[in-house]
């Protein structure tokens, strides 16, 4: 329905835009017989009775760009946005006169001061602290020619703040009618209008006698304030980040009561207590699930749990049912994900094992015992040792779109045939997919280059006499059957006829890849 009055409109320029989770700062929208222009000022809050004087615009968005202001008796001057007066954009346009899109950006001190970057893909303005938190912080909607800039009022106000500014809206909406005014009860005449101290409107209405587009139409013009916060907590991100909340973590069991006992892990390595840094905190397996799903942002390797670009969490992650960290090292998470954490807290479980014990406390590191952490190693050192004999790497280097296949790799967390299934893509992939059938085609015939990766692989083992052939190539062909037969296709008698002559069949999925592994490793 078409809102001849602005209802909607009206109603936001006299709420609280304080609390709008977003704030809109830009707007250009022609649709459904109706125009919306939306433009914003910064400015002191000495300049709000000026600005608030008349609903006419102050100032649009071409009149602002770095330039000179000329004079008649003095020398013309250069200022920051082109205008004597201390108006500042949020948005700016750089108009190219038609022969290059014209383009609206987000000012720079902005994208600065919230450390923002622009996703292409979504049209969206992340902002990244010195934890790596993100945070989505401008998004920009296009439609056509239309377009508007939204901002998250928390961050608005923050900004505002920091400058001692005062925000200022401008708007200039049309409502299209099919109706004369005459029809609707209305003329030229009539002037609704409204003015305070914070905001101001009018709506005045116009006939078209002549105009196919329409027969009349109704024009609100309008001004309203939005305020900074009236303080905030400054502080260094040294500052902030000791200074968060740290979490109450299971380091024991009463032997009087059985209750648990809890212990802050805000400790220092030299601090002397009962339950001092290295006590170990146990948590259930599943606890890595989140990291596991994001292996853009985080990376699990052997002994570490790594947060691109922020902070490293030693982990003993070489056991089968838990997952154990010193103390005093949790402190490293933020609070959001120490309390991630804290929900997969247990009971102690073990004295820290031996093989952990010498890497924290000798520096002396032993290999890993796990299926998955061993497949890694094992892996990355064949590569290794294959470059050495061959002149070239038997897998080849992942795309970056691909690297989370390697990444993720893992004994299943859960015995759930949905995640078996993924492994299993995943391990064909950085085996057989990644295959440097590019390199290896350079020891092959013009015919053999024809056939398929594992094939191929075949030939060149025959040709440089591998002992063990015929079980690596059977491996492989039995790791792509179990691909085509049950991740990639539906299930059939296939998958199960596989899987038992593998001696699967009374295997739950945790055993299944467990034993997968290793036969990868023994190979």
């Amino acid at each position: 329905m078409n809102d001849f009055y602005f209802s909607d409109t009206i109603n936001w320029i006299k709420s609280d835009k304080r609390i709008s989770t977003w704030t809109t700062i830009y707007k250009q929208w022609e649709e459904n017989n109706s125009r919306e222009y939306l433009f914003c000022l910064l400015f002191p809050k000495k300049l709000i009775k000026q600005f608030i004087k008349h609903p006419t615009w102050s100032l649009n968005i071409t009149h602002l760009k770095p330039y000179y202001v000329h004079y008649s008796e003095k020398a013309s001057k250069y200022y920051r946005w082109g205008i004597e007066s201390k108006y500042e954009p949020l948005v700016y346009q750089q108009f190219y006169n038609n022969i290059y899109p014209t383009k609206y950006e987000l000012i720079e001190e902005i994208q600065q001061f919230f450390n923002l970057y622009f996703d292409s893909k979504t049209n969206t303005y992340v902002s990244i602290d010195i934890a790596s938190e993100q945070s989505e912080v401008v998004k920009i909607i296009k439609k056509g020619d239309n377009i508007e800039f939204k901002i998250r009022t928390h961050f608005l106000r923050q900004f505002l703040y920091t400058k001692k500014m005062v925000l200022g809206f401008q708007m200039d909406y049309f409502k299209e009618s099919d109706k004369t005014l005459k029809e609707q009860n209305l003329n030229e005449n009539i002037l609704f209008d409204e003015f305070t101290q914070f905001y101001n409107f009018n709506i005045s209405f116009k006939d078209y006698s002549f105009w196919d587009r329409c027969k009349s139409d109704s024009r609100l013009l309008g001004k309203v304030i939005l305020f900074g916060y009236e303080s905030q907590n400054i502080q260094t991100d040294y500052a902030r980040l000791n200074s968060q909340k740290c979490e109450d973590f299971i380091v024991n069991i009463s032997t009087d009561s059985g209750e648990f006992i809890y212990e802050n892990c805000n400790k220092s390595e030299f601090e002397d207590s009962n339950y001092g840094f290295y006590t170990p905190v146990f948590f259930k397996k599943e606890v890595l699930q989140k990291y596991y799903h994001n292996p853009n942002l985080y990376t699990i390797e052997d002994g570490s749990l790594i947060m691109k670009g922020s902070w490293r969490l030693y982990i003993d992650n070489n056991n089968y049912d838990f997952i154990v960290v010193y103390l005093g090292d949790l402190r490293i998470l933020p609070n959001q994900d120490q309390l991630y954490w804290k929900s997969f807290n247990i009971e102690p479980q073990s004295e820290v094992n031996k093989r952990r014990f010498n890497i924290d406390f000798l520096s002396s590191y032993y290999n890993p015992e796990i299926e998955d952490l061993k497949f890694k190693n094992e892996y990355i050192r064949v590569n290794k040792l294959w470059l050495q004999k061959f002149g070239f790497n038997l897998f080849s280097e992942f795309d970056e779109n691909d690297i989370h296949c390697f990444k993720t790799i893992r004994l299943p967390l859960k015995n759930e045939a949905g995640e078996l299934d993924v492994l299993i893509l995943n391990l064909c992939k950085v085996l057989i997919d990644y295959l440097n059938t590019k390199s290896i085609n350079k020891h092959l015939t013009s015919e053999q280059k024809e056939l398929r990766s594992i094939e191929k692989l075949e030939i060149f083992f025959q040709i440089n006499h591998f002992k063990d052939l015929e079980k690596i190539i059977s491996f492989y062909k039995t790791l792509q059957k179990l691909r085509s037969t049950g991740s990639a296709h539906r299930k059939n008698s296939d998958y199960k006829k596989i899987l038992s002559n593998l001696g699967y069949e009374n295997l739950n999925e945790k055993g299944i890849f467990k034993e997968i592994l290793n036969n990868v490793s023994s190979i």
